[in-house]
């Protein structure tokens, strides 16, 4: 999924938006430290996306036989290596 950096800050604002609204929230730093990290934190998902997107592409297109992007063939393709792909990028939990 591709967002513009408009689309990533106008999301950040929102989810700080909704943690100051939420009573049991209590926010350890300044506001926009926040708003910062959780930009960052949506930058590093939308460049994982787009890498683990460019993967799947490829495998797909390095198959012996051709599947027409878009066919029913591809998108069972794309799903299930779109979903081991995730699996093997995926940062460790902390």
């Amino acid at each position: 999924m591709r967002l513009s950096r408009g689309k990533i800050n106008h999301l950040s604002k929102l989810v700080v938006n909704a943690l100051e609204g939420d009573p049991g929230v209590r926010l350890e730093k300044d506001s926009n430290v926040v708003r910062l990290e959780v930009v960052s934190i949506i930058t590093e998902e939308v460049k994982r996306d787009s890498m683990v997107d460019d993967l799947v592409r490829e495998k797909i297109s390095s198959q012996k036989r051709d599947f027409p992007e878009g066919g029913q063939e591809w998108e069972i393709l794309y799903r299930q290596y779109y979903q081991e792909e995730t699996e093997k990028h995926r940062p460790p939990r902390e």
